[in-house]
């Protein structure tokens, strides 16, 4: 694994643990409930950052076509737009259950359009990770009809939403601020179009902004800046499936988070899930590095 790629992933993992706990307290303590708005706010500043640093030199401009940037910044919309009506009409645990189905359809779209397949190694890892998370988080599965559709569009969605991120930004020579630079502004727009069918907006004028709540909201668009830039920085540079282990790996931290710093009760079976799942990232960190690793030559003696 390249420096490049490890600074990606761990930049991700606190990225996402930083806006996670940033939000958390945005909606718990400031009662900033509109989410949607929220992550068009994230993605303002995703726009303006990538700008700042084009300016300062950080990365080189590149175009894109819109053919090109379009599906991108399309799938993330609709994996966050289904993603939400997925949690809203259906039970929390069925909600964590399809976030799971991710992996398995992920593969399934590689195989079957993209002709694309991993080894069986990989594949053994990916049952303790999916059975531990989904044992330490899933309890209840109440869901409708209406809400297995969303989720089925989520599921499909997300799973494409990632394999555009990384197709597209390999067939384009992209690194991941020049395609961001390209895409933020398109998500930013959709967000703030979705915002009204997702968020209260009629009461978020009376909202009180007090100014710890500004400064968490600031805050809360520092980190999603980084989760941007490394969600693309790691979808570019490995693949689809790595990143979705990742996101697991993330979904395991932030319960251990939840568990020690806001004193969240758990039970040996959150413990029990998060060491199988611990088990399985650390299995599959190990097998894709094996795989990455060179054949040796083979070794002739020579006569004298």
């Amino acid at each position: 694994m390249s420096a490049i790629i490890a600074v990606g992933m761990v930049m991700n993992v606190l990225s996402t643990v930083g806006v996670v706990i940033t939000n958390k307290y945005i909606t718990g303590v400031d009662g900033f409930n509109y989410m949607i708005f929220l992550s068009f706010l994230h993605f303002v500043a995703t726009t303006l950052g990538t700008r700042v640093l084009l300016a300062g030199g950080v990365f080189t401009y590149r175009d894109a076509p819109m053919s090109a940037v379009l599906p991108v910044s399309v799938g993330s919309l609709m994996s966050v737009a289904f993603m939400n009506l997925n949690l809203a009409h259906n039970s929390v645990g069925f909600y964590q259950l399809s976030k799971l189905l991710c992996i398995p359809v992920t593969l399934i779209i590689q195989y079957f359009v993209y002709n694309s397949s991993v080894t069986n190694g990989v594949k053994m890892t990916l049952i303790p990770i999916t059975f531990g998370v989904g044992y330490a988080t899933v309890y209840d599965l109440d869901l409708s009809f209406t809400g297995m559709v969303y989720a089925g569009c989520a599921i499909t969605a997300t799973a494409m939403s990632q394999i555009f991120t990384s197709t597209y930004q390999k067939s384009l020579d992209c690194n991941a601020l020049q395609l961001l630079y390209h895409t933020s502004p398109i998500i930013g727009l959709g967000m703030l179009i979705m915002s009204p069918f997702f968020d209260d907006i009629y009461e978020m004028p009376n909202h009180v902004f007090t100014q710890g709540c500004i400064n968490r909201i600031l805050v809360s668009c520092l980190f999603a800046l980084g989760v941007n830039i490394s969600n693309y920085l790691v979808l570019g540079k490995t693949s689809p499936l790595t990143y979705q282990v990742l996101g697991h790996l993330k979904t395991v931290l932030i319960l251990i988070l939840g568990f020690t710093v806001f004193n969240k009760p758990f039970d040996l079976r959150n413990v029990i899930g998060i060491v199988i799942a611990m088990v399985g990232v650390i299995a599959y960190t190990e097998v894709k590095r094996r795989q990455s690793v060179p054949p040796a030559l083979p070794v002739t003696s020579l006569k004298r």
